[in-house]
């Protein structure tokens, strides 16, 4: 479309341009012809070369021909490709989306980003079919298959941990700081994220921070795989430290507010494993999104958490782990609010 632009726009005096223009528009058609594609490109790859071509006989005498290819033909040729590869949040029909989303095979975007790879989508939707899949970033013997070097110390898991920052920093202060002498409290670290490319470069810099064997990072939908990974390390011996979910996907939109991640299934499934006197904690800078998760986990646990803040309006004012997110930092930067409470796990057997 560049080119053809280009060339209405050339006085009568630039044939050379012109003709240039030509030859570099047909060689990009032949390209994409060879390549081949869905349908609907072929579609309107055709309506785009009629366009020209009624303005500039000379384009495509031979090729446009093959702009017509039914879709039969065009769907033997390509039917194992998917019709739509725009992101992730896309639901593909083809054999593509029968896999997981997690798995090593389908990543391919973190190897092609380049130099800067820590830029990635910032939203998916969680309810897409290719999201409902349970994931294979863990070994049926997970933990207890090297991941971490105890896998019976207690677990803190990081729901919509993103890029991994908040734990990875959390981690190596603690590690610091026993060896200083500090008393903390020994355990290991698991970060949740659903997007597999963050899921991913979460993983990679555990080695880089010389973090192997107390933290890992699985690509998952909290709300599919959850159960499964609670259910597998307190097999081993483990038990459930702290659940924190900090900053989630606010989806505004009132027809999206069912992707939020605070569901009442997941509110059950923590109460079933998170032992008495372990806790909760939730934080956002979107009132709105804070108030839903707190009152989730209000109406569904009522019988299994207690909310330190007894008061709805009111709320925690400073982050009782001590250590910010990203997103925690570049709020505060701004001074803007951050809403934050913590629910303790009660006697209550579920």
């Amino acid at each position: 479309s560049l080119f053809l632009l280009l060339e209405n726009r050339i006085v009568d005096g630039n044939n050379i341009l012109k003709v240039t223009s030509k030859m570099l528009v047909a060689i990009m058609f032949m390209a994409l012809i060879q390549r081949g594609s869905s349908e609907t490109f072929f579609r309107s790859t055709a309506f785009v070369a009629l366009q020209h071509r009624r303005g500039a006989n000379i384009l495509f005498p031979v090729y446009s021909t093959r702009l017509h290819l039914s879709s039969k033909s065009v769907e033997n040729q390509q039917e194992s490709v998917p019709s739509v590869v725009k992101g992730e949040e896309e639901e593909l029909d083809s054999k593509h989306s029968l896999t997981s989303p997690w798995n090593s095979e389908n990543l391919p975007e973190v190897k092609k980003r380049g130099v800067n790879k820590s830029r990635f989508r910032q939203h998916v939707n969680p309810l897409a079919r290719k999201f409902q899949m349970p994931t294979d970033m863990i070994s049926e013997e997970w933990p207890n298959d090297g991941t971490f070097t105890d896998p019976t110390l207690p677990l803190h898991i990081d729901i919509g941990c993103g890029k991994g920052g908040f734990l990875l920093s959390l981690a190596k202060e603690r590690l610091e700081n026993r060896a200083d002498g500090e008393e903390f409290e020994k355990m290991n670290y698991l970060g949740l994220e659903i997007r597999p490319s963050v899921a991913q470069f979460a993983r990679e810099r555990v080695t880089r921070r010389n973090l192997d064997g107390m933290i890992d990072f699985i690509g998952c939908n909290a709300n599919v795989d959850l159960e499964r990974i609670l259910s597998s390390y307190t097999s081993c011996g483990g038990e459930i430290a702290l659940v924190s979910i900090q900053y989630p996907d606010p989806h505004f939109k009132k027809s999206h507010q069912k992707r939020r991640v605070v569901t009442p299934n997941l509110v059950d499934i923590l109460a079933r494993y998170i032992p008495a006197g372990r806790e909760i904690f939730i934080q956002s800078d979107i009132k709105d999104v804070l108030d839903n998760m707190r009152l989730t986990i209000r109406e569904e646990g009522a019988d299994y958490f207690t909310d330190t803040i007894e008061d709805v309006e009111e709320y925690m004012a400073v982050n009782p782990i001590g250590v910010p997110t990203e997103r925690e930092v570049s709020v505060l930067d701004q001074n803007l609010p951050v809403f934050r409470t913590v629910f303790k796990r009660t006697e209550k057997v579920k």
